[in-house]
Parts: structure tokens; C-alpha cells; sequence
């Protein structure tokens, strides 16, 4: 009942935005897109079963994906954004997966005060530099595109209800951003001492010049209060820099290291963690095709004694990436390191062709994995490791995409993962997927 109501609020809102405040409206934008995708996935769960038996073996469906966006500027310095969304199955015709739910809802005021300063307000896209740490409020618990049976890695719910401030400096940016994440309730809906939050600053400066440099800093907080005892609590912090620069013609760089420390779960563990990333793509605009060639590596630290009372293993934290596209579904987001080389081509006019080969390896062994995922059930995915190898596996994606008019896009992508040695024996079959796809904007 509720999100029928939120969505008769905002219908009457857009009539009485159309109606009795018209004046005061100076341009109205509506847009959208719409996308249908048909998805096979099969051994996601990389078990050797029993020989006939395919449970949980494989996965199929069809995939529809509805954003409507409305854009509303009311004055020279005040605008609104509301965007709704829809994902589900085909044929889970529920009163829960027929919603329409609420994917943006934010105002934002430039020259806040003084005109440096903008003001964002709301439930809104918050990303930072790659997306190494944040840019997804939904990437460990989206519980909500399960439920309509969407994977979790599909979904394209990524929104933060949070206020951001952004100070323009020119060539210094600085945001500071606060985010609910996680806003709990006791009997009868009372209101409990034990949400989550996040805090944070972010700050870019472009250097310009012959290199097109750009540095980036940022310290993000992570807390979650208790309702029990300070020892309950949970206090992440991550401090990093991010360096971007393009070295000669056509070739573009970045390399990012982050720290992460403060303390997690109720047995005061201390945070002592860190990850870092190498980015660098080379265009041939020259060359047929048009090609682009490029390379990335990532280290995201892992826990090699879990006795202790230090806890190096990275925090997933609210990323927004994934070198590949099977491993990134099934693999959590920690304890890893990933060598990748990338390629795409235009091949016509209208036809790309792109290709990503990725290796993924332990960092420190464990005896089970479990990825922040989860299937189309809601099911998480776990594994069980084995004690005598680091090396997790290979994958290959291949993907291909044709426009076939300005606004209509089509597209095929096949995903092939090979495990390695670190997963136990019965948990190393190969794992494939297939996804047609349209895209439709307007």
C-alpha cells in the first residue's frame, strides 16, 4: 500500500505542478528507457551434483526493466528529479513485482547560500572516481530486485537516500555527502539506535596541463550503531587517492590505492585493510575499426588469521564495478587480486564488438567464500575452497551490441568461467551465460 500511495502522490504532485503552480515551472523534461532481456545462466553455483538432477543448476527468464524520468526546472536555481522504476520476471504477475517503485526522488538548489555552493536533497546516484568504493547503496543487501526475480547483479537499482553538498572551486570540486543506509524498526515500528550510515568527502582536483592530470582524495565512514553496547557498534573508515592522467595521445590512466581502519562486528575486530587498482586504456583512432585495447588490475586485500583481533580483509564498502561479468556475480568483492585485458572494435557503423579476458586469485586462502549475490530465489552463492591453491579461475566475455536506430540498441553478451584449483574439488564446474537484450530510450 504504500508504494501505491507514493506513486499517487506523485502523479498529483505532477498534475498540480501542470495545474496550479504552472507559473513557476520553466521546463519539464520526460524521459525513460525501457529494457528487455532474455537470460540463460547455467552452473552458477559451480557444483557437481547428482548426475541428473539440475537443481540449481541453471536459471532462465526473461527480464523487463521500465524507468520513466520526469525533470523539472522550477527556477534558474531550483530543480527536481523524480525517475520510477520497474523490474521483473515475465509471467510473476504479484501485487510485490507489478509495483512501481521509487528510483530517484531529489531537489537540488545551486548557489545554496552563496554561489559556490550546491545543495542535492533526496534519493539520488551517488559515484565516486571508478566505483571502487562507492557508487551502489544496493551492491551487498539489493533484496528488493530478488524479490521480483531479478539477480542482483542486474538490477539497476543503485540510489542512496542521502543530502549532498557540492562546493565548486574551479579547478577544486569538494562534495560531502550523508546517507541512510539502513534505517531499522522494533515492535510496533518504533525506531531503534542501530542504522547504518555513511559520511563522507570527496574532493578532485584537475591539474590540466599536457598530461590531462587529475587527483582525487576522499574519507568515507561507514557506522552502524548499537542498541546493546559500544562494542556492538561498527566503524568503518576509508581514506584514498585516486590519480588519473593521459600520459601520451590516446592513452588514458588511472591508478587508485585506499586504507581502510576502525573496527567491525560486536567482537571489536580492528579494520586494517586496503585495495588498489590500475586502470589504463589505449584508443587506435587511426587504425580500422577504430580499436580499443586495454588493461586493469585490482587488489583488494584478504584475512590470513581470523583468530587474531585484526581484520585485513577489504570491505566491500557500496561498490559500483565488475571486471567481468560471471565472477563479478558470484564473487565477493574482497580478497582478491584480478589481472584483466580488455578489447573492443567497431567492425560497421553501427556494430561494436568488445572482449574481456579476466584471472582471478585468493589473496589468503579460505576454507568457504560467500559472495554478496544472489540468485533469481534470493539465494546466496557458497563455496567451498580448498586448502592448496590461491588460484580461483579465468573468465571470458564476449559481447556484442548493434544500434539499430538512434534510440533502439541490441545486444548479445556470452560469459564463460573456468574455476581453478582453490575451489574444492565438487565446487569446479565451468559456469556460462547468455544475454539478448534491447534497449529502448526516449
Amino acid at each position: 500500500m504504500s508504494k501505491r500511495l507514493i506513486l499517487i502522490l506523485a502523479v498529483l504532485l505532477g498534475i498540480g505542478l501542470c495545474g496550479t503552480t504552472y507559473a513557476a515551472v520553466q521546463n519539464v523534461k520526460v524521459s525513460g528507457d525501457l529494457g528487455i532481456s532474455a537470460l540463460s545462466r547455467d552452473q552458477f553455483d559451480l557444483t557437481r551434483g547428482v548426475k541428473g538432477n539440475s537443481v540449481d543448476d541453471s536459471e532462465s527468464m526473461f527480464i523487463s526493466q521500465a524507468r520513466l524520468r520526469i525533470d523539472a526546472d522550477l527556477t534558474d536555481n531550483v530543480a527536481t528529479t523524480v525517475r520510477l522504476i520497474n523490474e521483473r520476471t515475465w509471467d510473476t504477475e504479484t501485487n510485490t513485482n507489478s509495483d512501481i517503485d521509487l528510483d530517484l526522488a531529489y531537489a537540488t538548489m545551486k548557489e545554496f547560500l552563496y554561489s559556490p555552493l550546491s545543495l542535492t536533497i533526496g534519493r539520488q546516484e551517488l559515484r565516486f572516481g571508478n566505483g571502487l568504493v562507492i557508487g551502489n547503496a544496493n551492491a551487498s543487501t539489493n533484496i528488493s530486485a530478488v524479490t521480483n526475480g531479478v539477480p542482483t547483479d542486474l538490477s539497476l537499482r543503485k540510489a542512496f537516500d542521502g543530502i549532498k553538498a557540492v562546493l565548486d572551486y574551479d579547478p577544486l570540486m569538494i562534495n560531502v555527502i550523508y546517507a541512510k543506509i539502513d534505517e531499522t524498526s522494533g515492535v510496533g515500528g518504533s525506531k531503534l539506535n542501530d542504522d547504518t550510515n555513511l559520511y563522507g568527502a570527496y574532493a578532485s582536483y584537475n591539474l590540466g596541463g599536457k598530461y590531462a592530470s587529475k587527483v582525487d582524495a576522499y574519507l568515507f565512514d561507514k557506522k552502524k550503531s548499537s542498541t546493546t553496547s559500544k562494542s556492538g557498534a561498527i566503524d568503518i573508515k576509508t581514506v584514498g587517492v585516486l590519480l588519473s592522467a593521459k600520459p601520451i595521445e590516446d592513452l588514458t590512466t588511472s591508478l587508485e590505492g585506499a586504507y581502510q581502519f576502525g573496527h567491525r562486528d560486536s567482537t571489536q575486530h580492528k579494520k586494517r585493510a586496503y585495495a588498489l587498482e590500475f586502470i589504463s586504456n589505449y584508443a587506435l583512432p587511426k587504425v580500422k575499426f577504430t580499436p580499443t585495447v586495454g588493461f586493469t588490475y585490482a587488489y583488494l586485500s584478504g584475512d590470513k588469521n581470523s583468530g587474531d583481533n585484526k581484520d585485513k580483509a577489504w570491505d566491500s564498502m557500496y561498490y559500483d564495478q565488475a571486471v567481468s561479468n560471471i565472477a563479478g556475480a558470484i564473487l565477493p568483492f574482497s580478497d582478491v587480486s584480478v589481472y584483466s585485458l580488455n578489447g573492443n572494435a567497431k567492425l560497421m557503423e553501427d556494430l561494436n564488438v568488445s572482449m574481456v579476458w579476466a584471472y582471478y586469485r585468493l589473496n589468503q586462502r579460505l576454507s568457504a567464500i560467500q559472495s554478496n549475490k544472489r540468485d533469481s530465489l534470493g539465494n546466496l552463492y557458497t563455496y567451498t575452497m580448498s586448502p592448496d591453491s590461491k588460484n580461483l579461475g579465468y573468465e571470458i566475455d564476449l559481447t556484442g551490441t548493434y544500434d539499430y536506430t538512434e534510440d533502439v540498441q541490441l545486444g548479445l553478451t556470452f560469459g564463460y568461467f573456468n574455476p581453478d584449483k582453490a575451489f574444492a574439488a565438487n565446487n569446479r564446474r565451468d559456469a556460462t551465460q547468455l544475454i539478448g537484450s534491447m534497449k529502448v530510450t526516449f
